[in-house]
């Protein structure tokens, strides 16, 4: 039997409606269950973006280190373990001249998002009479981040937060900058091993002795050592600290600026005698914080990942003297390897 041409058009109409509600329906589930599953995606990608601000900081930070004449491997090793704990943080180092110039130092600066720093530049002028002062980066290195950081202040470029620390002897391990909070601003300072203090360390002795006196000596000696090669602190207190330590060296006399290492002496000086004012100032343990001097360690804590352990059990976020073990130097030595000029463009 044959329907009618309007018969025939009216079933069609009908039909074409159905398939269109039906595919109406069909888009609509396949909506719904790709919205929950991007939510769920979202849910995902939220709680790790928590995870991740738990460990990495989000403030404006700076590292800053002097690099005079620290070979290419030890720089390497230096910004390649900032960047994998510390991505967004600038890295500012201080460098000779020649430095600048170098191509392997300029790949390694646009690579890993370093600033490069002239001591010649940055030196105050009119503190470059001083001889003695201008030749030693130990003390030099204090005027010149004072002098750069009163340089970014001018420009309304300052950091939140700062660490100042040496780079062929520091590799980082965490993100530093999580230890400090709005609850807990100020200068931290970092004790080498509890049973080496003042008076054991003759080193010690002789820099206070050579920058102060005798009595000094005495005074400070059943302190522990309080290490200079790591300083971190909120901008304000790193502005005081720098303020007083560039004081006190440009009193200093000249044996004192000269003697390699000194600044030790005069960092210990300040922090004991409480010469950095308006601010909290942070002892942190060798043992229980989070930065390691590892100098007078006589044994050394690695989880299976070769990550140095506090006593705790919590990973340090920086390592520093690091290169007085011979298992992490050969652990290093593994882990940043650079490849030897003559091979690098062999098959």
């Amino acid at each position: 039997m044959f329907l009618s041409g309007k018969k025939e058009h009216f079933f069609r109409s009908r039909h074409m409606k159905s398939i269109k509600i039906v595919i109406a329906i069909v888009g609509i589930i396949i909506f719904i269950i790709i919205g929950r599953k991007f939510q769920c995606n979202q849910v995902l990608l939220t709680n790790n973006v928590i995870r991740e601000e738990n460990r990495i900081s989000i403030q404006r930070n700076l590292v800053i280190a002097a690099a005079m004449y620290t070979e290419i491997t030890a720089m390497y090793r230096f910004v390649r373990s900032i960047r994998a704990t510390c991505p967004f943080s600038a890295i500012v180092m201080i460098v000779a001249e020649y430095t600048t110039n170098d191509q392997d130092f300029k790949d390694l600066a646009n690579i890993y998002s370093v600033i490069y720093i002239s001591h010649d530049e940055y030196f105050p002028a009119h503190l470059k009479k001083n001889k003695a002062l201008v030749d030693s980066i130990y003390s030099g290195r204090w005027i010149i981040i004072r002098n750069y950081l009163s340089i970014l202040q001018s420009k309304n470029q300052a950091y939140d937060n700062i660490f100042i620390c040496d780079a062929h002897d520091s590799l980082f391990q965490a993100d530093i900058f999580t230890h400090i909070t709005d609850l807990t601003p100020g200068l931290y300072v970092f004790q080498e091993n509890i049973y080496m203090n003042i008076g054991k360390c003759s080193l010690n002795c002789d820099w206070i002795r050579t920058c102060y006196n005798e009595a000094e000596v005495k005074k400070l000696s059943p302190n522990p050592i309080i290490c200079s090669g790591t300083v971190l602190g909120t901008w304000k207190a790193i502005q005081v600290y720098l303020s007083v330590m560039e004081s006190e060296i440009l009193k200093a006399p000249s044996n004192c600026t000269s003697f390699s290492g000194s600044d030790q002496g005069i960092h210990n000086y300040i922090i004991y005698n409480k010469k950095i004012s308006n601010v909290a100032v942070h002892h942190i343990s060798n043992e229980y914080g989070f930065v390691a001097t590892l100098g007078y360690s006589l044994t050394i804590k690695r989880n299976q990942f070769g990550l140095v352990k506090n006593e705790n059990g919590t990973i340090y976020a920086v390592i520093h003297q690091w290169n007085r073990s011979q298992q992490l130097r050969s652990q290093f030595q593994r882990e940043y390897q650079t490849i030897p000029a003559d091979a690098i463009n062999k098959n």
